[in-house]
């Protein structure tokens, strides 16, 4: 049964503007998730992101059954986790599953109120689905039937800048080629090209006159 909780809105994008993005298209999220010990998963919900670059999204969930809020119990008394299995399908076709959990004390104490978030590449990619608790107070203990409460945020990842090899080898190249050809020449002044050999001296003297202030003050 499906509660009838649906939540249509605009996620906070971070690291990176949605405009980076290069494809754009929906992604279905199906949750499953398995309260108990024995890793068998029951559906959750779903999560539809209309936009991948504008992050719009849909949440569907199912209210928890009496015998999951049981196993999750059960599960919290050996100090177990909660689990929760991402199915996410692009509008390409391709589908890939992502699994995230959690301390089952830790969604008890929160009263089922925590955090989706689903990272894109710039590509438009997923390379993430994680669950989290909410970092907000929990709020009253609920009555049957309990139904989650989460916050579903689409991070965007920025694509670090690529350093650019090639052009460094070609000028390597080019320096290489040109002292081969005895047309390389240096315009560093004297320091700049003896400076290695100049220093270990300056400090041995310095040392030298420390360890010797006797001799130092007769001359």
């Amino acid at each position: 049964m499906v509660s009838g909780v649906v939540i249509l809105c605009l996620t906070l994008v971070s690291f990176s503007t949605a405009n980076n993005v290069e494809y754009d298209g929906w992604l279905n999220i199906k949750l499953q998730h398995s309260c108990g010990l024995n890793n068998q998963f029951s559906d959750r919900g779903n999560i539809t992101i209309q936009s991948v670059r504008s992050g719009g999204f849909v949440l569907e969930q199912n209210a928890v059954t009496p015998s999951e809020l049981n196993a999750l119990k059960e599960t919290a008394k050996v100090d177990g986790f909660y689990k929760l299995k991402s199915i996410v399908q692009t509008s390409d076709g391709s589908i890939s599953t992502f699994l995230s959990s959690m301390k089952a004390e830790t969604l008890l104490s929160m009263n089922f109120h925590d955090v989706i978030v689903v990272w894109i590449l710039h590509s438009g990619a997923v390379s993430a689905v994680g669950i989290s608790p909410s970092i907000f107070e929990p709020s009253a203990q609920q009555k049957l039937p309990i139904e989650f409460s989460s916050e579903v945020y689409v991070r965007h990842i920025e694509q670090a800048p690529v350093p650019d090899t090639a052009s460094y080898i070609q000028k390597v190249e080019k320096e290489r080629e040109a002292r081969e050809k005895g047309e390389f020449k240096d315009n560093r002044s004297f320091l700049a090209k003896y400076w290695m050999y100049i220093v270990p001296v300056v400090i041995f003297v310095l040392l030298s006159g420390a360890a010797n202030p006797e001799q130092a003050s007769a001359r």
